[in-house]
């Protein structure tokens, strides 16, 4: 029996680092930190594999935002499943006709100013894949929608560089750029150009909303699992600096968690900014209400892992050690991870630096109580069977020479723990602060920073590919697919250890010049 072709009035998209079939959380940070080293089939067919579609384009996983998205437009204008479609850069030329009125475009990182990803271009050559990508896909819709007269409206987690960067495409393709939270006034937004009226070129939206959250409609890249919304930290260089942390009903939660179990996905994601402050009103952990959500969603059958995103150290010192175990026995489901990892922002071991870039990052402890916090957090979290993979930030306003050494001896001490380390540079995301010049680059790094960086990766090479391995594992990732990243990430050490030695060979000697331009200049 033929299928009768969709024709929705609302098309969904992200860029195709987003709308890739990855089953483990590393694969997908593995996957966006790609340039055009990587030839375009490997990347496409193995490195960031095409997500499944149906007969009529639908894909069957999208990202968790284009989902939110969807879910809200069907709640509040009374939209069906078929007139908001969720498809992939694949299928978009299939899914476009005289039928659409809208276009939303969603990326993490359109014009690759992400701080990790401008961290990884000073080292390597090419141009990175979400950079690329998106662009190719904003041409493609430009094309299109001069055909057929639809909007396009860009959003996603790097909206705001659109905003702060010139780019020529997104400017001629993209008619509205939403920044934030979709469902507080994104509904209304799309309502108004479904009915003709005009609107604004940008929104942005601060509210969290995490209690007006209508469940997802179809699975989510990575199986992602809103738990809590926001930051509210107030760390210069991130959008959640002043969002309010919410934490999602767990009975949203838990829909969500059947709605991806039903679309056959078995290794899922936490969604949050802090994972141990899971139903706190506060800064203190209600490690009450966190073991009770792990316990409702342990009972549902058919799940075999659930990894950890972020998690603040301040929130698991506040933890006792029974606590942090309970925690961990949790999150066992039917295949136990020898690398359950969490990602916890370091970004200096100053206690006082921290602070001044990220006022609320230490509270509620003390600057002064900053390092010790680290050293005996980063400890607890290897007793307690946890593995932290930890950031840091190199170039922070006011940053030292001291200051690095003083990371440079936590670092060391991370060596002897269950943990790696991932050194970004400084990336400014407002106008004034990128028009003031405050990047931090190789142009302004110092040797001792190169030596940080270089000391940190070192430790990576020796631990990531374990991690990895245990992680693509429970996933369900096949051995064939295992053995060759891990042969490709061998190459990929090689890559790097090159690229320290010619960076090495720019700061050291360095002229007057070029000294005059770097930090404690």
């Amino acid at each position: 029996m033929p299928t009768t072709r969709l024709t929705p009035a609302i098309v969904l998209v992200a860029d195709r680092t987003l709308s890739a079939n990855y089953k483990a959380l590393f694969e997908g940070i593995f996957a966006t930190m790609q340039t055009s080293n990587v030839p375009a089939l490997a990347m496409r067919r193995f490195v960031a594999p095409p997500v499944r579609t149906d007969a009529n384009g639908r894909a069957h996983t999208a990202p968790l935002g284009l989902r939110r998205v969807q879910s809200a437009l069907i709640a509040e204008l009374g939209l069906s499943p078929d007139e908001v479609v969720c498809t992939t850069p694949e299928r978009l030329g299939e899914v476009l006709g005289p039928w659409v009125k809208i276009v939303g475009f969603s990326s993490s990182d359109p014009l690759g100013n992400g701080m990790s990803n401008t961290t990884t271009t000073q080292f390597w050559a090419g141009e990175l894949y979400t950079r690329r990508w998106s662009r190719q896909l904003l041409e493609h819709l430009l094309a299109a929608k001069q055909r057929y007269g639809f909007k396009v409206v860009g959003g996603g987690a790097g909206a705001w560089q659109w905003d702060c960067y010139p780019d020529a495409v997104a400017q001629a393709c993209l008619d509205v750029r939403f920044e934030g939270y979709f469902e507080h006034d994104g509904p209304a937004l799309f309502g108004d150009i479904l009915n003709g009226k005009s609107v604004p070129q940008r929104v942005v939206q601060s509210k969290t909303n995490a209690s007006g959250i209508a469940p997802i409609n179809g699975a989510s890249l990575l199986g992602i699992i809103e738990l809590s919304r926001g930051c509210g930290r107030g760390c210069t260089f991130c959008s959640m600096a002043h969002k309010k942390m919410q934490h999602l009903p767990a009975e949203t939660i838990l829909t969500d968690l059947e709605t991806n179990l039903s679309g056959g996905i078995r290794s899922v994601v936490s969604g949050s900014e802090d994972f141990f402050r899971y139903g706190a009103t506060g800064l203190t952990p209600n490690f009450e209400a966190l073991r009770d959500l792990l316990e409702q969603m342990r009972q549902l059958k058919g799940l075999s892992f659930m990894q950890i995103d972020h998690a603040n150290i301040t929130s698991v010192a506040q933890m006792t050690d029974a606590q942090l175990q309970e925690i961990r026995r949790l999150l066992t489901w039917e295949k136990r991870s020898r690398y359950l990892w969490v990602n916890m922002g370091v970004e200096s071991a100053n206690g006082h630096l921290v602070a001044a870039n990220c006022p609320g990052k230490v509270a509620p402890y003390r600057p002064d109580d900053w390092q010790e916090l680290l050293y005996s957090t980063a400890e607890r979290m290897t007793r307690n069977g946890f593995f932290s993979v930890v950031s840091l930030v190199l170039g922070l306003p006011g940053e030292t020479p001291d200051d690095v050494q003083q990371t440079m001896r936590l670092v060391k001490f991370l060596e002897t723990q269950d943990a790696v380390v991932f050194p970004v540079f400084y990336e400014p995301y407002t106008r004034e602060d990128i028009a003031a010049g405050r990047r931090f680059s190789i142009a302004t790094m110092r040797p001792e920073h190169l030596e940080l960086y270089r000391t940190c990766y070192e430790i990576n090479f020796r631990k990531v590919p374990l991690l990895f391995w245990d992680n693509q594992r429970c996933a369900g990732v096949s051995w064939l697919k295992r053995a060759t990243m891990r042969l490709l990430g061998k190459t990929e050490v090689a890559a790097w250890r090159k690229a320290f030695v010619r960076v090495g060979k720019q700061l050291t000697p360095c002229s007057p010049q070029t000294e005059s331009k770097r930090r404690y200049a």
